[in-house]
């Protein structure tokens, strides 16, 4: 710190380049005292760091960014007051800004560029900024410039999904599976695509299942993907209330195979357990024999109390060794 005040004082006799060299100086070290608030969530402090970086380093992208970030997250959506606006509007000042100044010379700032976009799409798509247009041409510009990364896809899927241009949504949702086969997240943000009552007030949820039975056919030593299959058909079982109960005792047995299959794998998977369990409930709710519903009941409980001894046993190994 003293070497740099030094530099600075010396740079007040110096050339223009050696000023300028020093106000970058300067908004670097604001830059990151600014970080340490805002990884404290200490964001009215954190965006006072910001502005003193973009004051002395106008061209200063990233800090634009996080300036932005910071105001976005101050910002409480339906809250009229003018100093709750002035967030949302400098944030979105501060986008347009880091994007300006963004020359995305390096791979940190090709991140920030497209962090920027997704920020601006999401704006755009939701009030009081919605404007379908714009955030669609945000969209494209991060798709065109990462077109097979599964983010870009997500970002212009969700903004096809909120302005209802549902096969739109379907095909970059698809697109992004099928480029990034192995993504978790690309086969769960298709499935919980599927999953959702955008046909006609209906699901279509055998897409779903399917889509989450080949996610878990390319890892199958891997628990996840059967733990996922089990709270999908526990959801339809359980809230679905236009099935039968037939349906209902179908979907519950197959997600009672799908959970035991990662408890295969995982004997200590506490949430497989957890769904074990209430998936079994359901499966009771549904059996008119009443001496085996008692006996899935109390195979529930069980399956609840290890559930319980699970959760305890990993909070147990997650926390410290007390000091001596």
């Amino acid at each position: 710190m003293k070497f740099r005040n030094t530099v600075c004082a010396l740079a007040l006799v110096a050339s223009p380049l050696v000023v300028a060299g020093c106000s970058s100086i300067k908004a670097r070290a604001a830059f990151q005292d600014a970080n340490k608030l805002y990884k404290l969530e200490k964001y009215k402090e954190a965006l006072v760091l910001y502005q003193r970086a973009v004051t002395l380093d106008p061209d200063f992208a990233e800090a634009h960014f996080y300036l932005a970030n910071a105001h976005q997250a101050l910002y409480r959506p339906g809250k009229p007051s003018p100093e709750n606006t002035a967030h949302l509007e400098t944030a979105l000042s501060e986008y347009l800004e880091a994007l300006a100044r963004n020359k995305a010379k390096s791979a940190g700032l090709q991140q920030v560029r497209r962090n920027t976009l997704v920020a601006l799409v999401q704006i755009f798509s939701e009030e009081p900024k919605k404007d379908y247009e714009k955030a669609r041409g945000y969209a494209e510009d991060l798709v065109r410039d990462t077109p097979d990364a599964p983010e870009s896809l997500f970002a212009i899927a969700a903004l096809y999904e909120k302005f209802q241009k549902i096969s739109e949504a379907e095909v970059s949702y698809k697109r992004a599976f099928e480029l990034n086969p192995q993504n978790v997240r690309a086969c769960g943000a298709l499935a919980a695509f599927y999953n959702k009552p955008n046909w006609n007030t209906h699901s279509r949820f055998d897409d779903a299942i399917a889509t989450l039975e080949k996610c878990a056919g390319l890892a199958p030593n891997d628990p996840v993907g059967y733990y996922k299959l089990s709270t999908f058909y526990w959801d339809k079982a359980y809230r679905d209330t236009e099935i039968s109960e037939a349906q209902k005792l179908t979907y519950a047995e197959a997600g009672l195979k799908a959970a035991d299959r990662a408890l295969t794998l995982q004997p200590d998977y506490c949430d497989a357990l957890i769904y074990k369990g209430l998936l079994l409930r359901v499966k009771a709710q549904v059996t008119a024999n009443p001496r085996l519903r008692e006996k899935l009941v109390d195979e529930a409980e069980a399956v609840r109390k290890l559930a319980v001894e699970c959760k305890k046993t990993v909070a147990e190994s997650a926390s410290p060794a007390p000091t001596p």
